[in-house]
């Protein structure tokens, strides 16, 4: 039986390395099908994967753009390689950087062995990516970080039908403060990036209803914009103190914004404005005004 499924793969690989790119209703053909026999089978593979992996502090670049095929990372050390055996029939079939990657783009076509770098911070998911490529299912977790972590190995590869599949479990699964914070940069390419957007602000509006509690304020410091306006524009809290909210609000921007210029851009066009929502105001109250002047004229943040 597994062989009988193996004979369309291989169809597949041999037309693939001969034309261009397969598109997208290809390179979903496979979703569904299980080849769980095949991964790191050396049976069933014809290339040696080589995972480098390297120091997440040291590695290429701090953009996120450590991952790569073929080049060495200058004066990082590598701590550990992680030798797979592969198909480029699956893989190619799933991705265009593999498919790339066994046919005419990088040096590596040529040879059996294929050589790709990635960070300690991106091992545990790059290998789980590469078993979700062969099963098309993802496996149970309650990691809703390593799910992200799986996402952007995914984008970065270019694994579409895997994209998806972690994106629609993203919005299944319960997230993190830490999780909710990374969804929140998602780019618009990602695959229901929206809707995960969306599931990530709920949480933050959820979570931190009493956003002014003390036991908040630390891990509060460390949200982005996004997620604290998302608690702000969802949360009424009627009758409070105005006070309370513009330290919460000062408090925060300057724990996230060292120049005053920028702080002060920041409150007065994306924070300051909600306040009469959050305080259940129908009007902009004249206390809101006041402390808008304040700030404008104010470059020195008492809470740094």
């Amino acid at each position: 039986m597994a062989e009988g499924r193996w004979k369309p793969v291989i169809w597949m690989r041999r037309k693939r390395l001969r034309d261009d790119a397969p598109t997208e209703a290809e390179a979903e053909a496979l979703v569904g099908e299980s080849f769980d026999f095949a991964f790191d089978n050396e049976a069933f593979s014809d290339r040696v994967l080589r995972v480098e992996v390297v120091g997440s502090e040291e590695e290429n670049g701090a953009d996120g753009k450590g991952i790569d095929s073929s080049c060495t990372v200058m004066d990082t050390p590598v701590l550990r390689v992680n030798t797979i055996h592969v198909s480029s029939a699956i893989l190619a079939a799933k991705s265009p950087f593999f498919l790339k990657l066994f046919s005419n783009g990088m040096k590596e076509s040529d040879q059996r062995h294929a050589t790709l770098t990635i960070a300690d911070s991106e091992e545990k998911a790059f290998m789980a990516l590469l078993h979700l490529m062969y099963t098309g299912k993802l496996t149970p977790t309650t990691e809703s970080t390593l799910l992200v972590d799986m996402l952007m190995a995914a984008d970065k590869f270019e694994v579409v039908s895997c994209m998806k599949l972690c994106s629609q479990g993203l919005i299944d699964l319960p997230m993190t403060l830490e999780s909710a914070v990374r969804c929140l940069d998602l780019p618009c390419t990602i695959p229901l990036a929206a809707a995960i957007k969306e599931a990530a602000k709920t949480f933050f509006a959820e979570t931190y209803k009493e956003f002014l509690s003390t036991k908040f304020q630390d891990e509060l410091m460390r949200v982005p914009l996004a997620g604290i306006r998302a608690i702000l524009s969802r949360n009424h809290l009627g009758i409070v103190s105005e006070g309370a909210v513009y330290e919460f609000m000062l408090r925060w921007a300057c724990s996230q914004y060292s120049n005053s210029e920028e702080r002060h851009k920041i409150l007065s066009s994306r924070l300051l404005p909600l306040v009469p929502r959050v305080l259940g105001f129908l009007g902009r109250s004249s206390s809101l005004m006041t402390a808008l002047t304040s700030l404008m004229t104010n470059s020195i943040c008492k809470f740094t």
